[in-house]
């Protein structure tokens, strides 16, 4: 008897854990911290899929980084699993983009329409908006929409350098399970920021050349 009301004790316990884990807002946790770059993860507010903050410093400007942010033909030279991305419109400092990004198989790629606003605070700091519109364009045959995504790119001057912060969270959709969503959301900004660094310190080095 004691054993039946203690094992129905801890199934509504694991049961209330689990509901407060996808309806209430969790904690930034640190997820990944290599090569300058931390990430940290955390349930957004009722959903099961977690967010990521990812934080570095970059040896450049605000021009240089907007510029490279602002060139999303070329997304897939350097953003984290992304297969195929083009600009779809622009107009002055906010324009609307198109991404594919890599899944693993047996699941189907998705892809990702957004509306990317840049707002300049003042001289050091501009704030960079981003907000999915699924239904911007049709569905591409064979490739999943995502229909629940958004964030932003903060840029900082600090000194010589800029700090950026990426935050975002999305929904994958379809059948990809949470938890294979969850284990391996920090490797995306990881890889994105590590890509931004390499493809400025290119182009800078193009400049010097020319």
């Amino acid at each position: 008897m004691v054993s039946q009301i203690i094992s129905k004790s801890v199934f509504v316990l694991l049961l209330l854990s689990q509901t407060f884990g996808v309806l209430a807002q969790g904690e930034w946790v640190l997820d990944m911290e290599k090569a300058g770059i931390r990430v940290y993860t955390r349930y957004e507010l009722g959903s099961e899929f977690k967010s990521f903050k990812a934080i570095t410093s970059l040896d450049s400007s605000l021009d240089e980084i907007i510029e490279v942010l602002k060139d999303a033909d070329n997304y897939s030279k350097w953003y984290g699993f992304t297969k195929n991305s083009r600009l779809l419109k622009q107009d002055s400092n906010v324009q609307y983009n198109y991404l594919e990004t890599t899944f693993p198989w047996p699941y189907k790629n998705r892809d990702l329409v957004y509306r990317m606003s840049v707002g300049k605070s003042n001289a050091d700091s501009v704030l960079i908006q981003l907000e999915g519109i699924p239904d911007y364009v049709d569905d591409m045959s064979g490739i999943v929409r995502m229909q629940k995504a958004g964030g932003y790119i903060s840029l900082k001057a600090m000194g010589s350098q800029i700090e950026i912060t990426y935050f975002f969270h999305s929904e994958p959709g379809d059948n990809i399970p949470v938890w294979l969503a969850n284990h391996s959301i920090a490797e995306m900004p990881y890889r994105t920021l590590t890509g931004l660094r390499a493809i400025l310190k290119r182009e800078v080095l193009n400049l010097n050349i020319r």
